[in-house]
């Protein structure tokens, strides 16, 4: 195979695999907005917090799910190798970060109008959880850390952050860990296709 073909190849393999991570970017997007409706659901409702741990270590896991089936649509008869399943995984957890972030500030936006806020500030006012992180000395800790302020000093000054700002650190957070994620994704999705002689 000449150079130039070996470049129209890897261009061509390319688009289709940015093409299908867009489309799977919206599904992980999907998945990960029903992460964060069940993060708010638990500050109020136990079980809604396990569901939500679920769906937060859960997205590895679909991810991965999401590169096999890309895997197979590009056929089980032609190699797969980890720098393809490692672009498909990290061009999916982009394109998921950016819907993760746009539900995370259109919720905050529009929506939400304090009641996050107003969760942790009564979860920190409970007395038994005052009296647990003065005798661990978390409260001193706090303190220390931010100047003087308690727990719910931070809450509150946490309201004044804007839904923009929260919305870059899902983002940002997405693009940290995309690639960690992406290896272990390309990884366990590597395929070498056997050809059989005739």
């Amino acid at each position: 195979m000449e150079k130039d073909e070996i470049i129209r190849q890897r261009q061509a393999n390319f688009r289709q695999t940015n093409a299908y991570a867009m489309q799977n970017g919206i599904i992980l997007g999907v998945w990960s907005s029903l992460s964060l409706a069940c993060f708010i659901g638990g500050l109020t409702t136990p079980i809604f917090n396990t569901l939500w741990l679920l769906t937060f270590l859960g997205i590895p896991v679909v991810t991965w799910i999401l590169t096999l089936r890309f895997r197979r649509i590009v056929g089980l008869d032609v190699n797969f190798p980890f720098s393809r399943g490692f672009m498909h995984a990290f061009l999916t957890l982009l394109y998921c970060a950016v819907w993760a972030g746009v539900v995370t500030f259109v919720y905050l936006q529009f929506f939400d109008n304090g009641y996050l806020f107003d969760c942790y500030v009564q979860r920190l006012s409970d007395p038994e959880l005052i009296k647990a992180m003065d005798a661990t000395g978390m409260t001193q800790q706090i303190k220390d850390a931010t100047g003087g302020l308690s727990a719910v000093d931070v809450v509150n000054e946490m309201r004044h952050v804007g839904a923009g700002n929260y919305a870059a650190l899902i983002i940002y957070t997405y693009m940290l860990t995309s690639p960690v994620i992406a290896v272990v994704v390309g990884l366990l999705s590597m395929h070498r296709a056997h050809y059989t002689r005739n």
